[in-house]
């Protein structure tokens, strides 16, 4: 459920049945434009810690993430037609 909402795909707050699956990679620049304050926050925060992980990392460089979560919102402005996930693979 967390994740739905998250992403703020106006999911009910019923819990998700552990058969539910949802595919991060679906999301595009514009579903994370669309997105308002807190919402957008906790998806990038979200988004560095799949990155942070991909990464076989735990240590957190609070410059560089600031850094790059500008250049993902300049290329997600830029093209919101882009997975969200690939603009962050290619913004590290």
């Amino acid at each position: 459920m967390l994740l739905f909402t998250l992403f703020g795909f106006g999911v009910s707050t019923t819990p998700v049945r552990a058969e539910k699956m949802f595919d991060i990679t679906s999301i595009t620049c514009k579903d994370l434009l669309l997105m308002e304050g807190d919402q957008r926050d906790s998806t990038l925060v979200f988004f560095h810690g799949v990155m942070l992980g991909r990464n076989n990392t735990t240590m957190l460089d609070s410059e560089k993430i600031s850094s790059q979560t500008d250049r993902v919102l300049e290329r997600c402005i830029a093209k919101p037609e882009s997975q969200l996930m690939s603009v962050f693979e290619e913004t590290r």
